[in-house]
Order: structure tokens, then sequence, then C-alpha cells
């Protein structure tokens, strides 16, 4: 069912519901440890996410770590498994990535909380439809910025229940997995297009 842009006042499905992040959801953002004090980070095994990793949409690992003390020194905070992350500047402000892990982060990051009453997954794909509206919340003039305070005031639409929210994330999962393998075979294709190509300049030379 299509909906009208965000901006404008947005049509409700029938058994739907619209909801305040802020009203529903605790939100935080992480810290950055002092990277002068080589303590914080040596032999780190805390994972700790910054903004560019959130060009995926799933976090299942990091390539930065923090050791104890850089995180008792730090106002960072541990976020559990179903946690979505928000880009709120960077390259990647306004991206959405949902963690697979226990990890910490920067303050460039907005941590939404998970809600056992919702699922994580649906609302993670809410907010990716939200992604051109996010942009434009810019508050900078090189960069895109948001805040946690805005993203907080995001209204989201989505069916009452968890259960019908999940049923829906089963079929858009799906959905995501069939594009993904067309992409994957147009890919080889072309591949194959340029390997034969190459052969028969090769066999006509």
């Amino acid at each position: 069912m299509e909906l009208k842009k965000y901006r404008r006042k947005r049509e409700i499905p029938i058994g739907w519901k619209e909801i305040k992040l802020g009203d529903v959801f605790r939100t935080s953002s992480g810290a950055t440890p002092l990277t002068t004090e080589l303590s914080y980070y040596e032999g780190g095994n805390i994972p700790w996410i910054n903004s560019g990793e959130l060009a995926s949409p799933y976090i299942y690992s990091t390539s930065n770590y923090i050791t104890q003390k850089g995180f008792d020194n730090s106002s960072t905070e541990i976020y559990p498994k179903g946690t979505i992350l928000v880009a709120m500047y960077g390259a990647t402000a306004g991206k959405a990535s949902m963690l697979k892990i226990t990890a910490c982060t920067n303050q460039a990051i907005c941590a939404i909380l998970p809600n056992d009453d919702y699922c994580p997954e649906f609302i993670k794909y809410n907010i990716d439809t939200l992604y051109e509206h996010l942009v434009g919340l810019s508050s900078g003039s090189a960069r895109d910025n948001l805040s946690q305070a805005g993203l907080k005031e995001l209204k989201l639409v989505l069916p009452k229940t968890k259960k019908e929210q999940e049923n829906l994330i089963a079929v858009l999962s799906l959905l995501d997995s069939k594009i993904e393998l067309n992409k994957q075979i147009n890919d080889n294709l072309l591949l194959l297009d340029h390997s034969s190509r190459g052969a028969i300049v090769r066999l006509a030379a």
C-alpha cells in the first residue's frame, strides 16, 4: 500500500497505527574514548562502532574495539542485539543498521534500543523508508547532520501488533533476497558477456 510522502499528512492503513519514536523507544548516543590514550584501545575486546560502518544494513562484527578501561573512562554504553543504529553525521548520515552483536558506538550514532512490543527489523525498515527525509533534516552546511532530539520526533506507521510486523518483515525479507539474487545473476551475466566478447575478439585476431 502506497503512502504519501513523509512531509505530507500520511494515510494510515486500516489496522495500523502511528507512533512517535521518542514516545516508545529509549534512545542514546555513544562516545569516543580519548584517542591519545593507547590503553583505551590496545588489546581491547569491546566492539566499538563508528558511523561509517552503518553502510551495512546489519552489524555482525566491527574492526574497532576498546578496552574496559576505555569504556569506563567514556560516556559510551553497551547496546544489546536488536538495537537500531542511525548515523547522525558523516558520509552515512541518515543510514540505519541493526546490531546483531552487543556493542557500543561513537557519538555520531543514535541508538534506538529494543522494545519487546515491537519487531526491531520492522522499525529498521520503517526508518529506511525515511532516508530522504532524514537527510533533509540536516542542520549543517557541509555535511548532513542529524540530532538525537530530531530522531525522537520521527513518526512511524506500522501494524499494531508485533506478530503482524514480523509477518510483514518475512515477506519483505523474501523480496529483498530475490532482488539480491537477481542482482547477482545480472552481474554474472554481464561478466559472462564481457568474457564472451573478449574471446570473440581474440578469435577474430
